[in-house]
Protein backbone atom coordinates (compact mmCIF):
# COMPACT_ATOMS: atom_id res chain seq x y z
CA UNK A 1 0.00 0.00 0.00
CA UNK A 2 2.57 2.47 0.65
CA UNK A 3 4.27 1.62 -2.57
CA UNK A 4 0.77 2.42 -4.10
CA UNK A 5 0.67 5.75 -2.02
CA UNK A 6 3.92 6.88 -2.81
CA UNK A 7 3.55 6.16 -6.83
CA UNK A 8 0.15 8.33 -6.81
CA UNK A 9 1.73 11.38 -4.47
CA UNK A 10 4.82 11.16 -7.36
CA UNK A 11 2.16 11.57 -9.66
CA UNK A 12 0.33 14.59 -8.43
CA UNK A 13 3.45 16.16 -7.03
CA UNK A 14 4.69 15.50 -11.12
CA UNK A 15 1.40 17.02 -12.60
CA UNK A 16 1.78 20.29 -10.12
CA UNK A 17 4.74 21.04 -11.31
CA UNK A 18 4.24 20.17 -15.61
CA UNK A 19 0.74 22.35 -14.77
CA UNK A 20 2.63 25.70 -13.31
CA UNK A 21 4.86 25.38 -16.16
CA UNK A 22 2.38 24.25 -19.04
CA UNK A 23 -0.23 24.36 -18.22
CA UNK A 24 -3.75 21.99 -17.70
CA UNK A 25 -3.96 21.46 -21.93
CA UNK A 26 -0.51 20.96 -22.74
CA UNK A 27 0.41 18.35 -20.35
CA UNK A 28 -0.98 15.36 -21.32
CA UNK A 29 -1.21 11.77 -18.94
CA UNK A 30 2.20 10.43 -20.41
CA UNK A 31 4.33 13.68 -19.03
CA UNK A 32 2.80 13.05 -15.98
CA UNK A 33 4.17 9.62 -15.44
CA UNK A 34 7.21 10.03 -17.36
CA UNK A 35 7.64 13.03 -15.20
CA UNK A 36 6.39 11.14 -11.93
CA UNK A 37 8.72 7.45 -12.95
CA UNK A 38 5.04 5.79 -12.27
CA UNK A 39 4.01 2.89 -13.87
CA UNK A 40 2.55 3.03 -17.41
CA UNK A 41 -1.42 3.15 -16.80
CA UNK A 42 -1.04 3.58 -13.50
CA UNK A 43 -2.47 6.59 -13.83
CA UNK A 44 -6.48 5.50 -14.24
CA UNK A 45 -6.02 3.52 -11.38
CA UNK A 46 -4.96 6.13 -9.09
CA UNK A 47 -7.01 8.75 -11.18
CA UNK A 48 -10.17 6.78 -11.99
CA UNK A 49 -12.27 10.83 -12.74
CA UNK A 50 -9.18 11.31 -15.12
CA UNK A 51 -7.89 14.29 -16.23
CA UNK A 52 -10.14 16.81 -14.00
CA UNK A 53 -9.31 14.87 -10.37
CA UNK A 54 -5.58 15.13 -11.05
CA UNK A 55 -6.26 18.59 -11.26
CA UNK A 56 -8.45 18.46 -8.26
CA UNK A 57 -5.50 16.76 -6.63
CA UNK A 58 -2.99 19.25 -7.58
CA UNK A 59 -5.27 22.15 -6.78
CA UNK A 60 -5.44 20.94 -3.03
CA UNK A 61 -1.41 20.46 -3.05
CA UNK A 62 -1.06 23.95 -4.33
CA UNK A 63 -3.06 25.26 -1.07
CA UNK A 64 -1.05 23.03 0.94
CA UNK A 65 2.44 24.53 -0.48
CA UNK A 66 1.04 28.64 -0.55
CA UNK A 67 -0.19 28.45 3.20
CA UNK A 68 2.93 26.75 4.40
CA UNK A 69 5.08 29.48 1.75
CA UNK A 70 3.37 32.64 3.75
CA UNK A 71 4.14 30.57 7.48
CA UNK A 72 7.53 30.50 6.23
CA UNK A 73 8.06 33.91 4.94
CA UNK A 74 6.30 34.90 8.15
CA UNK A 75 8.44 33.22 10.48
CA UNK A 76 11.41 35.31 9.43
CA UNK A 77 9.09 38.53 9.28
CA UNK A 78 8.28 40.83 12.27
CA UNK A 79 5.99 43.18 10.38
CA UNK A 80 4.34 43.14 7.43
CA UNK A 81 6.66 44.99 5.09
CA UNK A 82 9.67 41.90 5.95
CA UNK A 83 7.18 39.67 5.39
CA UNK A 84 6.00 40.52 1.91
CA UNK A 85 9.98 40.74 1.54
CA UNK A 86 10.27 37.13 3.07
CA UNK A 87 7.34 35.77 0.70
CA UNK A 88 9.56 37.36 -2.59
CA UNK A 89 12.39 35.97 -1.52
CA UNK A 90 11.47 32.37 -1.84
CA UNK A 91 9.30 32.94 -4.80
CA UNK A 92 11.92 34.19 -6.79
CA UNK A 93 13.94 31.77 -5.45
CA UNK A 94 11.77 29.34 -7.16
CA UNK A 95 11.09 31.52 -10.46
CA UNK A 96 15.18 31.40 -10.72
CA UNK A 97 15.71 27.71 -10.20
CA UNK A 98 13.35 26.96 -12.75
CA UNK A 99 14.55 29.12 -15.68
CA UNK A 100 11.51 31.30 -15.29
CA UNK A 101 9.55 28.68 -15.75
CA UNK A 102 7.57 27.72 -12.88
CA UNK A 103 5.23 31.09 -11.38
CA UNK A 104 2.31 30.42 -9.09
CA UNK A 105 1.31 27.04 -8.12
CA UNK A 106 -2.49 27.51 -9.92
CA UNK A 107 -2.42 30.71 -12.01
CA UNK A 108 -2.13 29.10 -15.28
CA UNK A 109 -4.75 26.63 -14.78
CA UNK A 110 -7.23 29.60 -13.70
CA UNK A 111 -6.64 31.04 -16.59
CA UNK A 112 -7.23 27.85 -19.32
CA UNK A 113 -10.59 26.19 -16.36
CA UNK A 114 -11.89 29.00 -14.50
CA UNK A 115 -13.87 30.21 -17.37
CA UNK A 116 -15.63 27.14 -18.29
CA UNK A 117 -15.25 24.89 -15.15
CA UNK A 118 -17.67 25.85 -12.37
CA UNK A 119 -16.19 22.42 -9.77
CA UNK A 120 -12.38 23.65 -10.96
CA UNK A 121 -12.63 27.23 -10.11
CA UNK A 122 -14.46 26.49 -7.03
CA UNK A 123 -11.28 24.61 -5.93
CA UNK A 124 -9.36 27.57 -7.20
CA UNK A 125 -10.92 29.86 -5.34
CA UNK A 126 -10.51 27.97 -2.06
CA UNK A 127 -6.51 28.00 -2.75
CA UNK A 128 -7.03 31.97 -3.10
CA UNK A 129 -9.08 31.56 0.31
CA UNK A 130 -6.20 30.02 2.24
CA UNK A 131 -3.53 32.09 1.07
CA UNK A 132 -5.86 35.32 2.16
CA UNK A 133 -6.73 34.00 5.13
CA UNK A 134 -2.87 32.81 6.31
CA UNK A 135 -2.05 36.60 5.01
CA UNK A 136 -4.80 37.99 7.41
CA UNK A 137 -3.47 35.77 10.01
CA UNK A 138 -0.28 37.67 10.45
CA UNK A 139 -1.20 40.83 9.20
CA UNK A 140 -3.64 40.93 11.96
CA UNK A 141 -0.96 39.60 14.52
CA UNK A 142 1.08 42.86 13.73
CA UNK A 143 -2.20 44.63 14.48
CA UNK A 144 -3.45 45.37 11.45
CA UNK A 145 -7.24 46.00 11.55
CA UNK A 146 -9.56 43.40 10.39
CA UNK A 147 -11.02 44.99 6.53
CA UNK A 148 -7.25 46.30 6.23
CA UNK A 149 -5.86 43.19 6.44
CA UNK A 150 -8.39 41.79 4.08
CA UNK A 151 -7.39 44.38 2.00
CA UNK A 152 -4.00 44.54 2.13
CA UNK A 153 -3.99 40.71 1.75
CA UNK A 154 -5.70 40.89 -1.60
CA UNK A 155 -3.14 43.32 -2.61
CA UNK A 156 -0.42 41.48 -1.61
CA UNK A 157 -1.24 38.32 -3.88
CA UNK A 158 -2.61 40.33 -6.78
CA UNK A 159 0.87 42.47 -6.84
CA UNK A 160 2.72 39.13 -6.25
CA UNK A 161 0.84 36.81 -9.29
CA UNK A 162 1.45 39.69 -12.01
CA UNK A 163 5.02 40.04 -10.60
CA UNK A 164 5.94 36.71 -11.28
CA UNK A 165 3.86 36.81 -14.85
CA UNK A 166 6.01 39.86 -15.91
CA UNK A 167 9.73 37.82 -14.96
CA UNK A 168 7.87 34.99 -16.60
CA UNK A 169 7.78 36.62 -20.05
CA UNK A 170 10.98 39.02 -19.86
CA UNK A 171 13.08 35.94 -18.07
CA UNK A 172 14.37 37.59 -15.58
CA UNK A 173 13.74 38.77 -11.94
CA UNK A 174 14.07 42.28 -12.58
CA UNK A 175 10.47 43.04 -13.30
CA UNK A 176 9.41 40.84 -10.09
CA UNK A 177 12.20 43.09 -7.70
CA UNK A 178 11.07 46.12 -9.01
CA UNK A 179 7.53 45.49 -8.49
CA UNK A 180 7.71 44.11 -4.73
CA UNK A 181 9.62 46.99 -4.03
CA UNK A 182 6.71 49.33 -4.98
CA UNK A 183 4.38 46.85 -2.98
CA UNK A 184 6.78 47.27 0.00
CA UNK A 185 6.96 51.17 -0.08
CA UNK A 186 3.10 51.29 -0.66
CA UNK A 187 2.79 48.78 2.40
CA UNK A 188 4.67 50.69 4.26
CA UNK A 189 3.00 53.98 3.56
CA UNK A 190 -0.68 52.35 4.59
CA UNK A 191 -0.20 50.41 7.52
CA UNK A 192 1.58 53.82 8.71
CA UNK A 193 -1.97 55.95 8.13
CA UNK A 194 -4.36 55.71 10.23
CA UNK A 195 -6.99 53.22 10.22
CA UNK A 196 -10.55 53.93 9.37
Amino acid sequence: MARRTDSRSRMIHAACELFRERGYYATAFSDVVEESGAPRGSIYFHFPGGKQELARETTARAADEIEDMVHQAASRAHDPVSLIQALAEIQVQRLEASGYCSGCAIATMVLELAPQDEELSAEFDKVFTRWRTALVGHLRSWGVGAQHAVALADLIMAVFEGALVLSRAARSSEPFWNTIKTLITTVGCLIAEPQQ
